[in-house]
């Protein structure tokens, strides 16, 4: 066996080709320099500096690599599926920056960062926009033209209201029912006549009982008689 060992070492001879030549490329500097400046021969590694943003990003594909770990019931994932699985939380929060955006295009923005003052809307009762706004004489004038009586007494009514409130003996509002300026009125004469006019409107007005003109005199002659007590 030593032998044989021996045998075969003294076997192997090395032979050099000395007639051959080698030519060594030489780089001058411009060369380097152009090499270096290269990026595709650039091998250094750069490290991530860990913020707020590459932590979330790390805890967000932690999160989706372990639902998708138990769904699956695999342990660890491999070629295509690892890739697959690691971009895929990136491509769902870039699908709901997406939808948002979209969701903000849809509506005005002026709308959502400026809110719309519109000025209150007061809407009034026709009482109100009689007593306030309107000619009642004017109105009771017109009514008796027509011969439509049972209207000039309610013109007349509120002409009443407007002369007690004008006078202060009752303070006008439009939620008022005719029994609480009634019990409002603090002078006895006043509200005996009031109280007496205010059963012949409601008799006349909600009653629908048409008068004619006879009748419409009568009832009137009532009316002046409590608006020239109101300023005596």
């Amino acid at each position: 066996m030593i032998q044989d060992s021996i045998a075969m070492t003294e076997s192997k001879v090395v032979i050099y080709d000395l007639d051959s030549t080698r030519e060594v490329t030489q780089l001058d500097t411009e060369t380097i320099k152009q090499y270096k400046e290269n990026p595709d021969f650039n091998y250094i590694e750069s490290v991530e500096t860990e913020n707020w943003w590459t932590r979330f990003k790390k805890w967000i594909g932690q999160v989706f690599s372990r639902f998708f770990k138990w769904l699956f019931n695999v342990n660890e994932f491999t070629g295509f599926w690892k890739v697959f699985f690691t971009i895929l939380p990136y491509i769902i929060v870039l699908a709901v920056l997406v939808l948002l955006v979209w969701l903000f295009m849809r509506v005005n923005p002026k709308e959502l960062l400026l809110e719309k003052q519109t000025p209150p809307q007061v809407q009034l009762t026709e009482d109100e926009d009689i007593i306030q706004n309107q000619d009642i004489q004017l109105l009771i004038d017109k009514a008796l033209q027509h011969k439509n009586y049972r209207l000039a007494i309610r013109y007349y009514y509120l002409s009443v209201l407007k002369n007690l409130s004008d006078t202060e003996y009752i303070i006008w509002e439009s939620q008022k029912t005719n029994t609480d300026y009634i019990k409002e009125l603090t002078d006895d004469a006043v509200k005996k006549q009031f109280r007496n006019i205010t059963r012949l409107y409601d008799f006349i007005w909600y009653g629908s009982f048409e008068i004619n003109e006879k009748s419409y005199h009568t009832a009137a002659q009532k009316f002046e008689s409590l608006t020239n007590s109101l300023h005596r």
